[in-house]
């Protein structure tokens, strides 16, 4: 079972955009990583002796990431994040599926949730849009 990678394995870090991120957030509960494409249909027409098959290709790749935080007032890096998502401007992230794992590498502007439920701690979930503006490309599997 040591091959198995479980939940709480996978690492997010943070840092300021244009670099590589190299600020471990460590007070996170639930990372997503959503990993889509966008297809553009190449069907032909054939020879005409029977209906086509649709075929597509990939246009457009996407990467979104999504991650929880609880609200925390002394943590620094929440504090940054909130400050960047309330700013517009841009955070240097990186994921690890483990710790010497692959993810995506890249700058990012974040939206900010803020979940304040009476039975329970304030979470905060920020969605990750990545950008280009900070001189990086994003890459979204190293």
């Amino acid at each position: 079972m040591a091959n198995v990678k479980m939940g709480f394995e996978g690492m997010i870090y943070q840092g300021t955009a244009g670099t590589t991120a190299a600020g471990l957030i460590e007070n996170v509960k639930d990372i997503t990583l959503n990993l889509e494409v966008e297809r553009g249909n190449t069907t032909v027409r054939g020879d005409s002796t029977a209906p086509p098959i649709e075929t597509e290709d990939v246009t457009i790749r996407r990467c979104g990431i999504e991650f929880q935080m609880i609200n925390d007032e002394t943590d620094t890096i929440l504090q940054d994040l909130l400050e960047a998502a309330a700013l517009g401007t841009g955070v240097a992230l990186r994921l690890k599926d483990y710790a010497s794992g692959k993810g995506p590498d890249g700058d990012y502007t974040l939206s900010v949730q803020w979940g304040k439920p009476l039975n329970g701690e304030q979470r905060i979930t920020f969605t990750a849009s990545p950008s280009r503006s900070y001189g990086r490309a994003p890459q979204n599997y190293i």
